[in-house]
C-alpha cells in the first residue's frame, strides 16, 4: 500500500513541478494601442528564391499541390490551427502567428522599415491556416484567441517569436499560454 501511495504522490508532485515549453519572455501588464500602426509598413511579401514568402509557406504546408508561376492553385493543405487537412486551397491563408498590429503595440513601431519587413515574411511567424481561423483570430493575442488545437504548439512557437524579435508579450497573455503547456507531457504525439 505504502508504495502505491509513494507512487502517486510522486506523479502529483511531478505534475505540479514540471515546467513545461520555454516561455520564460518579457511581459508587460498589458498591451497599449500604439497609434500609427499600417500593414504598409511593413512591406510586401518578399521573394522567397523565384515565389514569394507567402507562396513558400503555403507550398511547405501543401501535398500534391498544384503549382501555376509560383501561385498554389490546388493540393491539400496541413493546418496547423485545426490540426485538419484542408483541400481547398482558396480556404487557406498565410497568417503571422504574432499579429503584425499587436507586434506594434508591443515594440515594432520602434524598428525600421527592414527590420518589419523581415519580421512581416519570416517563415518562423508564418502559417498557412484556414481563413475562417485566421479572421478568427485577426490580431489577437493568446488571452483573447487560441486554435481549436495544438494550443502549446501554438503557445510555444508565439514565445519563441518573441524572444527572437526580443517583443514583450502582456501578462494575461503569458498566463494563458504558460496553462495551454502545463500538462502537454501526458499527451500522445
Amino acid at each position: 500500500m505504502k508504495f502505491y501511495f509513494l507512487a502517486a504522490l510522486t506523479f502529483l508532485t511531478l505534475l505540479y513541478l514540471y515546467p513545461g515549453p520555454r516561455l520564460d519572455i518579457a511581459t508587460v501588464p498589458q498591451r497599449q494601442d500604439v497609434l500609427g500602426y499600417d500593414r504598409a509598413l511593413f512591406g510586401s511579401w518578399q521573394p522567397h528564391g523565384q515565389c514569394t514568402t507567402r507562396e513558400a509557406v503555403r507550398l511547405a504546408q501543401s501535398t500534391q499541390a498544384s503549382v501555376l508561376n509560383c501561385r498554389v492553385t490546388g493540393g491539400t493543405f496541413y493546418d496547423p490551427y485545426s490540426d485538419q487537412a484542408v483541400s481547398n486551397s482558396e480556404a487557406v491563408e498565410v497568417d503571422h502567428v504574432f499579429p503584425l498590429s499587436a507586434a506594434w503595440d508591443m515594440g515594432a513601431h520602434n524598428w525600421d522599415r527592414s527590420k518589419r519587413a523581415r519580421f512581416a515574411n519570416d517563415p518562423l511567424n508564418l502559417v498557412a491556416t484556414q481563413r475562417s481561423l485566421n479572421q478568427q483570430k485577426s490580431d489577437s493575442l493568446p488571452s483573447e484567441w487560441l486554435p481549436p488545437k495544438k494550443r502549446c504548439a501554438y503557445s510555444t512557437r508565439l514565445a519563441e517569436i518573441a524572444r527572437a524579435y526580443e517583443l514583450s508579450l502582456p501578462t494575461a497573455d503569458v498566463s494563458v499560454m504558460r496553462r495551454q503547456c502545463r500538462f502537454e507531457f501526458l499527451l500522445p504525439g
